[in-house]
């Protein structure tokens, strides 16, 4: 999960550099884009170390303007429906929904900021609740000429 929220951080940033570099125009001129896609793959339990595949539906909503001044900004929504079916028979069922604004001045000065927070509930193999698993991510990536100047993260796993 962690490294398809890793992948979507660097789209973001990969895109928005795109939209700076190929819309400086005389005014605002917003975008949208809207994608929905499908994934399984490996994965492992945060909270018992379970391996195991997870299947995630994505949902992305894209909202770019390009700023009459130059600068260009990107908003992410997107959510994650998620189900982690574990080595033991024991099963998440998670959602998972993600905010992120991204604001270029240029391609060296760049702010990025992000929050996530995933709610799941863990099932037995017969169907039976036995736990919830929580996850919170939260940050804030400051470049200034090319040089990070600040990148606090928060990352936190609550499993009851």
């Amino acid at each position: 999960m962690l490294r398809k929220f890793a992948i979507g951080v660097s789209l973001i940033a990969t895109l928005g550099l795109a939209v700076f570099a190929g819309n400086a125009s005389a005014q605002a001129t917003p975008q949208t884009v809207s994608i929905t896609e499908t994934v399984s793959g490996p994965d492992q339990s945060p909270c018992t170390g379970l391996t195991g595949t997870t299947t995630n539906t994505v949902t992305d909503f894209f909202r770019f303007v390009a700023g009459a001044d130059g600068t260009e900004h990107l908003e992410l929504y997107e959510t994650y429906d998620y189900r982690s079916d574990w080595s033991d028979g024991t099963y998440l069922i998670s959602h998972s929904s993600l905010h992120e604004e991204f604001e270029a001045q240029s391609d060296v000065d760049q702010v990025d900021t992000f929050t996530q927070q995933d709610r799941g509930t863990l099932y037995s193999p017969d169907g039976q609740v036995i736990g919830y698993q929580t996850v919170f991510t939260q940050g804030h990536f400051t470049v200034h000429d090319g040089i990070p100047v600040t990148s606090p993260e928060q990352f936190r796993v609550t499993c009851r």
